[in-house]
C-alpha cells in the first residue's frame, strides 16, 4: 500500500491546502507548509514488512511513504541515487571519548545531499506539468537541480552569489544549468527565485517547497533501517535549515509508528560567521532574527535569514536537542582529520558536524551522547580548495628506490 497524501498543511496556522503542486507557503498565514499523509496509512506501512531494501532508486524504494502520485516518472527522473553508507569510526570516536559514532555519508549523485528532495521535486514538477525548474542556492542545490532537470527534459534556472565556487558553478553549467549569478545575499537571491516562479509558473525546488522536506526524509528512514534502532544523538549542518527539518518530521513519524522507541536529540551546527538559528536558540526565542554575515571560507550554510530557522529551534528544544556554531578553522582542522584518520572527503558543510563533536560533550546531558550519526552532507570535490595547503606539497624526488628510501627517511 501507499501512505495517502491529504493535502499541504500550514506548520503554523494548521490550515490544510489541496493538492496546489506549487504552492510555497501557507495563503492565510504565510507560514511554511508540511506535506500532511493519512496517519494510519503512515504508521501501516512504516511498521509493516521492511520496504524495498533491493530496490534501484530511493524513490522506488520508500515511495510507500512519499507524494508520488506517478510511478512511472521515477525512472524518468531518476539518477540512480540509492541509500548512502553509514560508517563507524575508526579512530575519530575513540579519540573523543565517544564509543559509538558513525559517519553518514551523505553523497548523491551530484556529490551531496540534496538529491534526496531534488529528485522527488523534479518528479512533481513533471506531475504540475511545468517545464523550468529553478532553486536559490549556495551551490550544491543548484548542481543537483541542473542535473535532475537535464535528467527529465526540463529546463533549470539556478540562481547563486556571486562568491560560489567555480567547481560548483562547473558542474551546474556542464549539466546545462543556466546559472544566474547575483550581487547579493541568499535572502535577495530567493527573493528573486520565487519572483520568477509567481511571473513563469516555474516550479521552485529548493526554499519553501515542501516536497523537499518529504524527499529529504527518506535520510532518517534509511539511517533508522541501517542501524537497526533509532541513533541517541544526530549532528546535522544547519544553513536554511530543511535537513534539520526533514529529519524532524520522519523521526516523528517513525516513532508514532512505534518503529523506533525513543527520539533522537537533533543537534543543528552553524557557523560562527552566520549563526543565525544557533543564536535565536540560545537566546530562548522562537523567531530567528537575520543576521549580519562575516567573512568564511565557506559558501555554503551560510544563509542569514534561514526560512526554516523557527523550525530548527522547535526541533532542537523539542528532542532536548541543542544548536553548535564553529569556526572556519575549526571545520578545516575536521576536513583534515577525517581524512587523515577516517579516509573520508567531506566539503566544509558536510566537516562542520565533526567539527562540533567535542564541543557538543562540553554541553549538560551531552557527556555521554550514545549512538552519535555525524551527517556528512557533501564530498570534498565541492570545495576541494579549502583544506588545500600548499605548503604541503612534496618535492621532486629522483626516480630511484634510494633517493625514495631517502625521502621516507627524512619525514618531509
Amino acid at each position: 500500500m501507499q501512505a495517502r497524501q491529504i493535502g499541504l498543511q500550514c506548520r503554523s496556522c494548521g490550515r490544510l491546502e489541496e493538492h496546489n503542486l506549487n504552492a510555497l507557503a501557507c495563503e492565510q498565514c504565510g507560514g511554511p507548509l508540511r506535506v500532511l499523509f493519512d496517519a494510519d496509512d503512515l504508521k501501516k506501512v512504516l511498521s509493516g514488512p521492511r520496504l524495498m531494501a533491493d530496490a534501484w532508486t530511493l524513490m522506488e524504494q520508500w515511495h510507500a511513504i512519499l507524494p508520488v502520485t506517478d510511478q512511472s516518472l521515477i525512472a524518468r527522473v531518476s539518477l540512480g541515487e540509492r541509500e548512502t553508507p553509514l560508517l563507524p569510526s575508526n579512530r575519530c570516536g575513540a579519540e573523543l571519548g565517544i564509543q559509538k559514532l558513525y559517519f553518514k555519508i551523505e553523497e548523491g549523485p551530484t556529490l551531496s545531499l540534496k538529491d534526496r528532495g531534488t529528485a522527488l521535486c523534479v518528479l512533481k514538477a513533471l506531475e504540475a506539468g511545468c517545464s523550468t525548474v529553478c532553486v536559490a542556492s549556495s551551490g550544491n542545490n543548484a548542481a543537483s537541480v541542473s542535473a535532475y532537470g537535464s535528467r527529465a527534459g526540463l529546463r533549470a534556472v539556478v540562481f547563486v552569489q556571486k562568491q560560489v565556487s567555480e567547481a560548483k558553478i562547473f558542474k551546474s553549467l556542464l549539466h546545462g544549468g543556466r546559472v544566474v549569478r547575483l550581487d547579493g545575499d541568499m535572502a535577495a537571491a530567493s527573493a528573486v527565485c520565487n519572483e520568477m516562479v509567481r511571473r513563469h509558473n516555474w516550479f521552485q525546488c529548493g526554499g519553501p517547497n515542501p516536497y523537499r522536506i518529504a524527499g529529504k526524509r527518506t535520510f532518517a528512514y534509511g539511517l533508522v533501517q541501517q542501524l537497526g534502532c533509532a541513533p541517541d544523538t544526530v549532528l546535522i549542518p544547519c544553513g536554511g535549515g530543511a535537513g534539520m527539518v526533514a529529519a524532524y518530521d520522519a523521526f516523528r513519524e517513525l516513532l508514532e509508528a512505534g518503529v523506533i522507541d525513543h527520539m533522537p536529540r537533533l543537534v543543528g551546527v552553524q557557523l560562527t560567521a552566520c549563526d543565525p538559528t544557533a543564536q535565536a536558540f540560545h537566546a530562548g526565542r522562537d523567531e530567528v532574527v537575520p543576521v549580519k554575515k562575516s567573512p568564511s571560507l565557506s559558501d555554503a550554510i551560510m544563509n542569514n535569514n534561514p526560512y526554516w530557522g523557527r523550525v530548527c529551534v522547535e526541533a532542537a528544544r523539542a528532542t532536548k536537542g541543542t544548536m553548535i556554531s564553529v569556526t572556519d578553522e575549526e571545520f578545516v582542522q575536521a576536513i583534515r582529520r577525517l581524512g587523515s584518520r577516517e579516509g573520508l572527503f567531506a566539503e566544509p558543510a558536510g566537516a562542520v558536524t565533526t567539527a562540533a563533536l567535542k564541543k557538543l560533550l562540553d554541553v549538560p546531558g551531552f557527556a555521554d551522547p550514545g549512538i552519535t550519526v555525524c551527517n556528512i552532507t557533501g564530498h570534498g570535490l565541492n570545495a576541494p580548495h579549502i583544506a588545500a595547503d600548499s605548503r604541503n606539497i612534496p618535492p621532486v624526488t629522483e626516480a630511484s628506490a634510494d633517493a625514495v628510501e631517502a625521502f621516507l627517511a627524512s619525514g618531509e
